[in-house]
């Protein structure tokens, strides 16, 4: 289960660069075995700059409350077990051509990694080194 960080941190850790957000979010998530994303009657999306979906997801549940306002209003943090994610979803995602859009923050900004990639970097592969 995750343990919440507190509000000042959790500002700190959004004004870092996308690249430095991204690395925390995979030190957060192999920590705590999960990530987050925004539910109501089906996950939240957001878009690429090719209009193609992307799913966002985040390290604590409270990064991911902070972004459910505009077009995801109403939505809630959902929990994703990270052995469910590696094991399941992001090779669905792959499967799909789907990428993921790591840590957005209210501004909007994530980092976009594919869905294999993400599962490489989650699991400490090295076969792409």
């Amino acid at each position: 289960m995750t343990q919440e960080i507190s509000d000042a941190r959790l500002q700190a850790v959004l004004e870092l660069p996308p690249e430095r957000r991204h690395a925390w979010f995979l030190q957060r998530v192999r920590e705590s075995g999960e990530v987050w994303g925004l539910y109501a009657e089906g996950w939240a999306l957001a878009f690429d700059d090719e209009g193609r979906d992307v799913l966002p997801l985040w390290p604590t549940p409270a990064a991911a409350r902070l972004c459910a306002t505009n077009l995801w209003e109403g939505f809630e943090p959902r929990s994703i077990p990270l052995q469910q994610l590696v094991d399941e979803l992001l090779p669905d995602l792959a499967e799909e051509g789907i990428p993921v859009g790591v840590f957005f923050t209210p501004k909007g900004q994530g980092w976009p990694v594919t869905a294999a990639e993400l599962r490489e970097q989650l699991l400490g592969s090295s076969a792409s080194a």
